[in-house]
């Protein structure tokens, strides 16, 4: 099935087939991916200092995200096995063994350490204590109702969609051209870019190349999806109890 003359990801055990993320339609893609990396930058970097929103226009604001999302992440796996020439099982959708959610967990604490470290490095170079808008936002959460969407968006849904972008598909599209690190600088910076805070792009960049390093090990798309998950859990806990525990 695999070409033989095609080109090779250094260490990557799959030679990939030569018209691999070669048709027209995977810069269609590419492009409609990127669109929305841009907007949602571009929503994140406009919004300004978070003002104060109601319970159900933040719930309808996850909603919205949610669906947005849920499109694009539907597309992306619709087409990913005519783009790559694998199936999804082959690109890493299958149940992950004990090893791989072992990979998950450590993963889950090297984005703890370079992306919450870096973040805290440099607001001690620049002498700031800045706040992404998402964690504004959650720190102004009262209703119950609107914290356990947003819970339950940060740590199911998020993972999954943004993983299946930045991860399965822009990974393995650098991948399959430049070898891992091409993959994996262009994964996280554009999961930097996407979160739209110019604090910290390049923490969370870092935090990408971490789940990058977990699916190349472990060749399993779920595996990077609890990192991610086990990460935004950490933090979700972190809102909760933190300022309680300060008070």
């Amino acid at each position: 099935m695999n070409d033989s003359t095609s080109a090779i990801s250094p260490d990557w055990p799959t030679r990939w087939p030569k018209d691999s993320f070669r048709r027209p339609s995977t810069w269609v893609v590419t492009a409609l991916l990127l669109l929305l990396v841009l907007a949602a930058s571009l929503a994140a970097l406009k919004q300004g200092p978070v003002a104060p929103m109601s319970p159900l226009l933040l719930d309808l604001g996850i909603l919205l995200q949610l669906v947005v999302e849920a499109i694009f992440a539907a597309i992306v796996l619709a087409v990913l096995p005519a783009l790559s020439k694998f199936s999804l099982r082959q690109l890493g959708f299958r149940l992950p063994s004990a090893a791989n959610v072992g990979t998950a967990i450590l993963g889950a604490v090297g984005m703890v350490i370079v992306a919450n470290g870096g973040a805290s490095l440099i607001d001690y170079l620049l002498h700031s204590q800045h706040q992404q808008d998402i964690v504004q936002i959650f720190r102004a959460l009262h209703d119950h109702t609107t914290i356990v969407i947003f819970a339950v968006f940060a740590i199911v849904f998020a993972p999954f969609a943004e993983e299946t972008f930045f991860r399965v598909f822009f990974f393995n599209l650098g991948l399959r051209y430049s070898g891992f690190w091409g993959g994996a600088v262009l994964s996280g910076l554009l999961f930097g870019i996407a979160h739209g805070d110019a604090y910290a792009a390049l923490p969370l960049a870092l935090g990408g190349i971490v789940l990058c390093a977990v699916y190349y090990r472990t060749r399993n798309a779920w595996a990077p999806m609890i990192s991610h998950a086990l990460f935004n859990s950490v933090s979700i806990v972190a809102l909760l109890f933190i300022p309680k525990i300060s008070q």
